[in-house]
């Protein structure tokens, strides 16, 4: 007793007001089914026809959507379902997000996030070599049923063994980075205090090695390209502002009233800044309290292809 989604592919992208074709196939016993978008809106209701079915909707929303197909048989009784994601582009020239973490309490409410033109989120997975964050689990589900694009993050601690807290985090996301996730990101900083005072007593040699180590462990557990989260404060401090590691791509946490950070590294090597969380005071409908907001650098279309290209070939 199946019903299946055949078009769009999973992941399939489409331009903002263009009409999606849905199509699909239903077991014998399935006599009609619904699309839900997020978990949340409902996008239609319409009869089996011979086995298939087919619906067509335009959506006024850019973002990430997860559909979901529900088939029912002739007494509307829920029998099986189907789940995809498609991406709707618009024409944002920065697309907005938010971090989160356990200190941002345990009842986020995803799908009001969602609402609040959110399009991605990282939230904390992992610290040290044990430390899992213990809301990871339901922020994780939650961020994918709300169709927003979600990554996890680690917090480095300098003297822990690197490959200890690869595993930590790998341990924690276990096999549920998908393909239209973002990529793993190693957190770099030196707050609070008792972490700057870790950082001073490794040498520049040492910094470099530890962190190079994590982000190679992870990136071949993953396929994927990990993201370095960092200051440009910590960068000059810890790392004499050099252009190490600049292959992977940059998180920079620089708050200021201008309209661009101030990049380390030579502008990371020539590369740029890839998100920006430029507050930790920022407000969103569905999380209590302040927020780190942060920016991607382009449109929604240019973030869907940072998440494609980002796996490794």
């Amino acid at each position: 007793m199946s019903v299946k989604f055949i078009a769009p592919n999973n992941f399939a992208s489409f331009q903002l007001g263009n009409l999606v074709t849905f199509k699909g196939t239903a077991a014998n016993e399935v006599s009609k089914v619904e699309l839900i978008a997020d978990h949340k809106y409902r996008l239609g209701e319409f009869t089996v026809l011979e086995g298939d079915w087919c619906f067509d909707y335009i959506f006024n929303r850019a973002g990430k959507r997860r559909i979901i197909v529900n088939g029912f048989n002739q007494d509307s009784k829920q029998l099986t379902s189907d789940a995809i994601d498609i991406f709707l582009v618009g024409e944002t020239d920065k697309e907005l997000g938010i971090d989160v973490s356990h200190h941002n309490g345990k009842s986020i409410d995803w799908q009001t996030v969602k609402s609040s033109d959110v399009s991605f989120a990282f939230v904390k997975a992992t610290e040290g070599g044990t430390y899992e964050d213990k809301v990871f689990p339901s922020n994780w589900k939650h961020m994918k049923e709300a169709g927003i694009i979600r990554g996890a993050y680690h917090f480095f601690r300098p003297l822990k063994d690197a490959k200890l807290q690869a595993e930590n985090f790998l341990s924690q996301i276990g096999n549920t980075l998908e393909i239209g996730d973002l990529p793993p990101v190693l957190d770099v900083e030196h707050y609070p205090d008792k972490v700057a005072r870790e950082w001073q007593q490794l040498s520049l040699n040492q910094r470099i090695e530890c962190l190079r180590e994590w982000l190679e462990i992870v990136e071949r557990a993953t396929g994927v390209k990990p993201i370095i989260y960092t200051s440009p404060s910590f960068w000059k401090e810890y790392m004499n502002n050099l252009p190490v590691l600049t292959q992977y791509p940059l998180w920079l946490a620089h708050y200021t009233s201008k309209e661009q950070p101030n990049v380390p590294a030579n502008n990371w090597g020539g590369n740029g800044w890839t998100f920006w969380q430029y507050t930790e005071n920022g407000s969103v409908a569905g999380i209590t309290g302040k927020v780190d907001r942060n920016r991607f650098n382009g449109s929604f279309e240019r973030l869907v292809a940072f998440v494609r290209d980002s796996i490794v070939a």
